[in-house]
């Protein structure tokens, strides 16, 4: 397992994933319609699979897709997860530069909090878990299934804001879920070639998860402004990744006193990241009017 490799195609991964994000929420706020949960979705991704934008958009997210399916032949789910956080802090910066807009000391605070979280949690040694057990993997499964579909009938039920970082949750799920069947998936292929990757039920799976977290994610960004959908998906990833990892993989959790500070730091840092005024300058102008409540 190379180790730095892995974390560096996940850094590489997370700059794609934070660019494809940002270039997607434009095109989705120039969609007609807006999507709670999966309100209106049918319509929506129609809307945006005719937009040149948002396809550039899905271009860019399937290089960073490529980088993580890598990192996660190289290094084990709990690491390449670990390091998702700082998609935040990439997005961030590209909509810093979109709005022509330097961000303020308190985001770099924050960001620096989520990369202090993340180092912190790369750096643990209790890492482990490279093989994954089929009968765990398929009781995570069904059990994040249950979960996405709880969030998805709650998210009608709230505005806007609320609606769409409740969506990213589930998209956060899926994404998670994801991980797991494409560590297994690229594992296959690294020793059995194209053949073997296609009799492996875990490939057919992970085609159904990467789209359904794909269309969450629009939903999700469609739903409301930018921050919350992203902050509550990027925290959502991996920690249930790390759930993943301990009850799928057998890998072990991570120092007690390793969780709290890494956990308070990424929370910190995601929470003060969405409630930036910055976010304001960086949210399209369709979402103005629901970032009211977003300080």
């Amino acid at each position: 397992m190379d180790h730095a490799a892995a974390v560096g195609l996940a850094l590489a991964a997370c700059v794609l994933f934070s660019l494809s994000a940002a270039v997607q929420q434009r095109a989705s706020a120039l969609a007609p319609g807006r999507s709670g949960g999966v309100s209106g979705v049918e319509r929506l991704m129609l809307a945006l699979v005719r937009n040149p934008l948002w396809v550039a958009g899905a271009v860019i997210n399937a290089g960073g897709f490529g980088m993580q399916a890598v990192a996660l032949h190289l290094g084990s789910v709990s690491v390449v997860q670990s390091v998702m956080p700082t998609q935040l802090l990439f997005v961030l910066v590209f909509a810093s530069l979109a709005a022509r807009h330097w961000p303020t000391p308190a985001d770099w605070l924050s960001g620096a909090a989520i990369c202090g979280g993340v180092v912190l949690l790369v750096t643990d040694e209790h890492r482990g878990g490279t093989y994954a057990d089929v009968g765990r993997v398929a009781l995570f499964a069904g059990c994040v299934a249950v979960v996405i579909c709880v969030l998805l009938l709650a998210a009608h039920r709230f505005p806007p804001p609320v609606a769409a970082a409740t969506t990213a949750v589930a998209a956060g799920c899926s994404f998670a879920t994801t991980s797991v069947l494409l560590k297994i998936t690229a594992d296959r292929a690294a020793a059995d070639g194209l053949p073997g990757m296609l009799t492996l039920p875990a490939f057919y799976g992970l085609l159904c998860t990467c789209s359904l977290g794909i269309v969450l994610t629009q939903a999700a960004l469609a739903a409301g402004p930018l921050p919350w959908a992203m902050a509550a998906m990027t925290i959502t990833n991996p920690t249930v990744s790390y759930v993943a990892a301990v009850v799928a993989f057998g890998a072990s959790a991570p120092t007690p006193w390793v969780a709290v500070c890494a956990g308070a730091l990424l929370v910190a840092g995601i929470v003060g990241l969405a409630r930036s005024r910055s976010a304001v300058r960086w949210t399209p102008a369709q979402h103005k009017r629901a970032e009211i409540g977003v300080s």
